[in-house]
């Protein structure tokens, strides 16, 4: 029994550390690293886009370096859905970097920050350094040139330029094999003569030119033979109408004038005595002046 608990806690001691060790050791198949100066905000945006190795052990902790004058804007992880998610984190700052510390669950994690950008006069100047403890084995860097920026120099020799995000230009620079600890150093130069924000320079498009089959389109050609046939229905409507109040109308108007022409005489109002002329009374039978009866 003393020897079965002799084993058991060497194992403990000399094999768990090396499980654990295992377990939390990280490797970059890729690092995307998005460098966006002046885009929404006259500082430079940067944006790490992270994978892991296929073969990473979830979850695993993360340990992210950035500049520690930058100013975290968002910390993701990408969920099983496919969708990036706010992500707990905490962060240090040690020295020039400061370290975001989070938890990873997929193999995709994201960090974006900005950082301030140097400025003289109209001249702009960025130094990008990666630095981690992690190996990387593909690094790519995108430059997206600032709306009107002009006399661009970057440090190292782009792999290739086209088109970017809002049809900006985007130079793109690719590192291969980074060691544990070995940094990526980018250096960009340009002058841009204006302090407008890229975002707001650039022209309003819309998506698509609307067609015949556009949704919620509404042809004429289609709808114009219901719109007359509306019409022509309220117009019959209308116009019996109308002859049904000129009868109406019609009819009130003669039987007024008969009675107009022959006036109905109201023998209670003017009733008079045949015999001395006085008026009677509405109701009288006789006349009250003389006693004649009344030619009711």
């Amino acid at each position: 029994m003393r020897r079965l608990m002799l084993i058991l806690v060497l194992f403990i001691f000399l094999f768990v550390p090396v499980l654990v060790s295992a377990q939390g050791k990280v490797h970059y198949s890729l690092v995307g690293v998005d460098i966006w100066p002046e885009y929404d905000q006259p500082a430079v945006l940067v944006i790490y886009r992270l994978t892991l190795a296929p073969d990473t052990v979830l979850p695993t902790k993360l340990m992210v370096r950035i500049p520690s004058s930058a100013r975290i804007n968002a910390v993701a992880i990408m969920n099983s859905a496919n969708r990036l998610v706010d992500a707990p984190y905490k962060n240090a700052v040690q020295g020039q970097w400061s370290e975001i510390e989070l938890t990873a669950t997929t193999l995709q994690a994201q960090v974006e920050f900005y950082v301030p950008l140097v400025r003289n006069d109209s001249a702009r100047h960025i130094v990008f350094e990666w630095s981690s403890e992690n190996p990387v084995d593909r690094l790519d860097a995108n430059f997206l040139r600032p709306f009107g920026a002009e006399s661009v120099f970057l440090s190292l020799s782009p792999t290739d330029t086209g088109p970017g995000q809002d049809g900006l230009t985007n130079y793109h620079v690719r590192a291969n094999d980074l060691m544990a600890g070995q940094p990526f150093t980018l250096t960009i130069d340009y002058r841009r003569n204006t302090e407008d924000l890229s975002i707001s320079s650039l022209p309003v498009q819309a998506a698509s030119t609307p067609g015949l089959d556009t949704p919620g389109r509404v042809s004429m050609t289609g709808i114009l033979p219901w719109v007359l046939a509306v019409i022509g229905v309220l117009l019959i409507v209308g116009g019996m109408i109308g002859f049904i109040i000129w009868q109406r109308g019609g009819q009130g108007t003669s039987t007024g004038r008969k009675q107009a022409m022959h006036p109905k005489e109201n023998k209670d109002d003017n009733i008079y005595c045949p015999e001395c002329g006085k008026r009677a009374k509405a109701g009288d039978v006789f006349c009250r002046t003389c006693g004649t009866r009344l030619r009711i």
